[in-house]
């Protein structure tokens, strides 16, 4: 505190005293310099009253904390990612599943990938995500197939396809056909005749 007191120069009030001649009243200037003198050291002690409240907060609140606060975290993260990559954890689905997971359990992250429940859930997600890559690309026909529009389905079963069974007319006239002109040629009712 020494440092800011030494460091406050005192503001002396410089008048110009070439224009006072003889009707000077000598007494009133005096006064006059002196007000000034006065009000101007009562400026200097507000503005190194408002200096010393900054210096105390500055000083209550060391930043060198909050970065090491930031680059702690940063560090964690870090080493949360390693340890997700290191037991093949790298879908982001995964790594938020683990995440979670430590956060619910109060655990850290290495200590739930090492747990048997958390193994059992994150292999029913992989599980449910692989299934889903799977049939992604199956299209269903509306419960028809090529193999029931085929002649040979249809002369095996020894029916002849309905409407309902093979929607399509062209198809189900063209199996209709080909199955009287397969019957006209064999002769045989029976397959053992």
């Amino acid at each position: 505190m020494e440092k800011i007191e030494q460091g406050v120069e005192e503001v002396f009030v410089e008048e110009d005293l070439t224009k006072l001649d003889d009707t000077t009243d000598w007494k009133a200037k005096t006064v006059e310099i002196e007000q000034k003198r006065r009000e101007e050291g009562i400026r200097n002690r507000e503005r190194t009253k408002a200096l010393r409240e900054q210096l105390k907060t500055i000083q209550e609140k060391p930043p060198a904390k909050v970065e090491n606060k930031k680059s702690d975290e940063l560090l964690l993260e870090k080493l949360e990612k390693v340890t997700l990559r290191s037991e093949g954890i790298t879908h982001p689905d995964d790594v938020e599943l683990a995440r979670s997971t430590a956060k619910k359990w109060g655990m850290d992250v290495d200590e739930v990938v090492a747990d048997e429940d958390f193994k059992v859930k994150l292999g029913r997600q992989q599980t449910a995500r692989a299934n889903v890559a799977a049939t992604a690309g199956v299209k269903g026909g509306g419960g028809t197939s090529d193999a029931k529009n085929s002649l040979e389905y249809w002369a095996s079963k020894g029916t002849l396809p309905t409407k309902e069974q093979v929607p399509d007319r062209k198809t189900r006239a063209s199996i209709i056909r080909a199955m009287a002109a397969s019957s006209q040629t064999s002769g045989k009712k029976f397959y053992n005749d």
